[in-house]
């Protein structure tokens, strides 16, 4: 555990030294680039509640892979499943009348992870039923995903009045509350921690939990000790893909006030590779969504101050999952011949 935490503040410390070797042959002084960076993420009460919303969506996908991952299903569809919690959250808040108040909030979110597990749900039904390869059904439903969403706001949930592929501004009462004042920081990153314990308690302190480890290290282990595998697969993808469909409910309630075409930039991936880089673990994972919030809020303070592409942010995201892979790679072959016998 500890060899581990080590080679993941490696690769943090890594890719933030290579950031600021990029910048400097942009003509940037590395030391006033770092210092803006860290003062975007930290460095004031707005700066600091801009990073926990960039953490927040990326927390609960990446709760939502590592739930599927520890059963051994393999979900690269949480962006999908995100996508269709946006559209379950935006129904009620949009459609359902305004008079019913602050019971407009909870009947969103519940909506919204409604769709996110029917969604998610699919794959696991095509996985026992027909055996389709998980990887490649999860991955290709995140494109139907992005398009139904791109289908929704340019017909039927757009405003008859507008010209933007957007639909209507939620209800008032279906809006998560701000909680810091005088910035964008509201009740989804609360509910996100919350989620992260229930997750931690399930895996640790649950039989549930148990079964559920049990069947991703060893399915054959676990089939012999009469666990019922295809209970845990479903079970496993409806709760990954609720919280997934939670995450676009927020993203819908919480920062855009209406589903607009594009509103998650890869927010599903990003998550996936959070729970990887935090070893499978709920309160690594926070961690490591703390680091890809800062590094986004901090690359916006670089964009605003200094003129730097934006897009350095993906790369200082990117390079932990590289260095780590190469890390693991090198550790694989180490203990085996690079070429082996197949006899």
């Amino acid at each position: 555990m500890e060899s581990n935490a080590f080679l993941v503040l490696l690769a943090f410390g890594s890719s933030i030294a290579i950031g600021l070797v990029v910048l400097s042959f942009l003509g940037v002084d590395p030391l006033h680039a770092l210092a803006v960076m860290l003062d975007g993420a930290f460095g004031s009460r707005r700066a600091l509640a801009d990073t926990l919303v960039f953490m927040t969506p990326r927390l609960l996908t990446a709760l939502a892979a590592l739930i599927a991952l520890r059963c051994g299903f393999f979900n690269l569809g949480a962006e999908g499943q995100l996508q269709l919690g946006a559209i379950g959250a935006i129904l009620p808040a949009t459609l359902l009348p305004p008079t019913l108040g602050y019971l407009l909030l909870p009947a969103s979110i519940l909506c919204g992870a409604l769709f996110g597990a029917l969604w998610g749900l699919i794959p696991a039904l095509l996985k026992l039923w027909r055996g389709a390869n998980e990887i490649i059904v999860t991955l290709m439903m995140n494109f139907i995903g992005v398009y139904l969403v791109k289908y929704l706001v340019q017909g039927p949930l757009q405003p008859a009045e507008s010209n933007f592929n957007m639909s209507a501004k939620i209800a008032d009462g279906a809006a998560l509350p701000i909680i810091l004042t005088g910035t964008r920081l509201h009740g989804g990153m609360l509910l996100a921690l919350a989620l992260a314990v229930a997750v931690w308690f399930v895996l640790y302190h649950t039989p549930y939990g148990i079964r559920l480890r049990a069947a991703g290290l060893s399915p054959r282990a676990a089939r012999l000790q009469g666990m019922q595998l295809a209970r845990l697969v479903i079970s496993s993808m409806l709760i990954s893909g609720g919280i997934a469909g939670v995450a676009g409910a927020v993203e819908v309630l919480g920062v855009q006030y209406r589903l607009i075409e594009g509103f998650s930039s890869n927010l599903g991936f990003d998550g996936l590779a959070i729970a990887l880089l935090g070893s499978l673990e709920p309160f690594g994972s926070v961690i490591v969504a703390v680091y890809f919030g800062a590094i986004n809020s901090g690359t916006l303070a670089l964009q605003s101050t200094l003129s730097i592409p934006a897009a350095l942010a993906q790369i200082m995201a990117s390079l932990p999952i590289i260095f780590l892979a190469c890390i693991h790679g090198y550790r694989f072959l180490k203990g085996r011949p690079l070429w082996s016998s197949t006899r």
